[in-house]
């Protein structure tokens, strides 16, 4: 029986979107506008990366990528998994604060990671819009699509304990 999941545009997407999440559980935690992800390793339930955060910037009507280092490089066999991880945070994040067509993808990087990674992400069309020095501002409109991201646990916040106050003296 077919999955009657709403499936991503591309071909590409289909393809890899579900081996990436056979291996690897995602999380995520809402502070307002910002939200910080997490991708587990469901065999041995260990995070691999603590370092991805998506933020939405409301006046430029931008999702800004403020972090993404999924860490999958250093995991065997995961060719084309950070292209379906940035897909799926991408996705969801917009999903959890509603945002349609009318928003970019914003993304400040190196010009060696934008050639070596952004560049080749065919479900995003990224093109530079300034550098300076060795960082350049890159930019891809939004093309919602119908990937389904309800297998991304939400998070709950758990405040820090405080130390106990010993009191006056």
């Amino acid at each position: 029986m077919k999955n009657s999941l709403p499936e991503p545009a591309s071909a590409f997407m289909q393809q890899v979107l579900p081996l990436l999440l056979e291996r690897y559980c995602l999380s995520c935690m809402a502070d307002g506008d910002c939200m910080e992800y997490w991708l587990t390793d469901r065999t041995h339930c260990v995070e691999i990366s603590q370092n991805l955060m998506l933020s939405r910037n409301r006046f430029a009507r931008r999702i800004e990528i403020i972090r993404f280092y999924p860490e999958l490089h250093k995991q065997p066999n995961t060719k084309y998994f950070s292209a379906a991880c940035f897909y799926l945070l991408v996705h969801h994040f917009a999903g959890f604060h509603g945002i349609a067509g009318d928003h970019k993808v914003f993304v400040r990087t190196q010009p060696e990671i934008f050639a070596r990674f952004y560049q080749s992400l065919g479900d995003f069309d990224f093109r530079p819009q300034s550098q300076l020095a060795n960082t350049i501002d890159i930019l891809a409109d939004f093309r919602p699509s119908g990937v389904d991201t309800s297998m991304v646990a939400e998070k709950a916040f758990v405040p820090p304990e405080l130390p106990a106050y010993p009191g006056p003296d």
